[in-house]
């Protein structure tokens, strides 16, 4: 994807794993010094988009035109308001705060802080696993053609470790004695039945039980890919919203009551300063999920609501807006 044609506002949930799963196919197929570049211009991005305030808010105010009460005349993210008008800006650090200044259509000054709805700790977990599965597909390299009898699809469990380079060649000659050991025993095993093998004793493959828990075989009468058949099985599952609404409750308690924002109306001379708690990429690709059956964003939104208690703390207004293309929902929780 070229950057003419590249539109981060309509990038989808299925674009993101996409885009994951063929940056691990091309990164392995490349040399060491292409690599290398690609991952510095990936991280590029990564901040960039980690700090694009305008791109998050120009959806919520598609999707909710009227948060202010009234039509926004006017607005820019705060470095742009000051340099675009010749302004002074105000002392620091209340020269970058708030991420968005508006004026309505009456005159009113807004601010509004941006904050996303994340599991930090699971980021982190969520990125170590990713930096392994990379690491040991690039060990297994290019995949040849799926030649077995009874085999679709083999998918990969890692355990929670440091790959060591020095184990590749080994890795990639047990995954391929094991794949042909669990194809010659498939009938013996299984018969005709549609069902999954599961491996989880590598006493006679000793590199691929250091690095992972799990090698799970399924039948080729399910679908069978010749081109990248073995890999790391794409996030699924069933899921309790339990983690991400007590991450939530934790970040609007923080976040209401945070001192930085104690006098800022004073500071930065705004009528009214508001909170957007937004649900963005990276909540969705490294999070638990905050839905499951019969309770989604709406549920989401009146359980923060409740939590709040009727109090904004140094904010007038705060909302809680789902950004993620096709699926912008936004709800004023206080």
């Amino acid at each position: 994807m070229s950057s003419e044609t590249f539109d981060a506002n309509k990038l989808t949930v299925e674009d993101i794993f996409r885009a994951k799963q063929e940056r691990r196919r091309r990164l392995a197929k490349l040399p060491f010094e292409e690599k290398i570049e690609i991952v510095k211009r990936l991280q590029t991005v990564q901040v960039k988009m980690a700090k694009n305030e305008r791109l998050v808010f120009e959806s919520f105010l598609r999707t909710c035109p009227d948060f202010a009460g009234e039509p926004i005349a006017e607005w820019d993210v705060v470095e742009d308001w000051y340099a675009k008008r010749a302004l002074a800006p105000p002392a620091k650090p209340y020269n970058e705060r708030p991420d968005i200044i508006a004026l309505t259509t009456s005159g009113k000054k807004i601010g509004v802080e941006l904050k996303s709805w994340v599991n930090r700790e699971q980021i982190a977990e969520a990125r170590r696993q990713e930096k392994i599965q990379d690491k040991i597909v690039r060990a297994i390299g290019e995949q040849r053609p799926n030649e077995t009898q009874h085999i679709g699809y083999v998918w990969l469990s890692a355990k929670a470790t440091t790959f060591d380079a020095r184990d590749a060649d080994q890795l990639r000659e047990q995954i391929s004695r094991l794949i042909s050991q669990v194809d010659n025993n498939w009938p013996q095993e299984h018969g005709l039945r549609e069902c999954s093998h599961e491996v989880i004793d590598f006493t006679s493959f000793p590199v691929l039980g250091k690095y992972l828990q799990s090698v799970q075989a399924e039948p080729a009468i399910r679908g069978r890919s010749e081109i990248n058949w073995i890999d790391f099985r794409p996030p699924g599952g069933s899921y309790s919203p339990k983690a991400m609404l007590d991450t939530l409750r934790g970040s609007l308690v923080a976040h209401k009551t945070d001192e930085r924002y104690k006098d800022l109306k004073n500071h930065v001379d705004l009528d009214e300063v508001y909170l957007l708690v937004h649900y963005d990429f990276k909540a969705f690709a490294y999070n638990t999920p905050f839905d499951s059956p019969d309770f989604g964003f709406k549920e989401a939104a009146e359980f923060a609501s409740d939590e709040l208690h009727g109090e904004g703390g140094y904010f007038d207004r705060i909302f809680l807006f789902h950004f993620l293309w096709g699926k912008e929902e936004a709800y004023k929780i206080f």
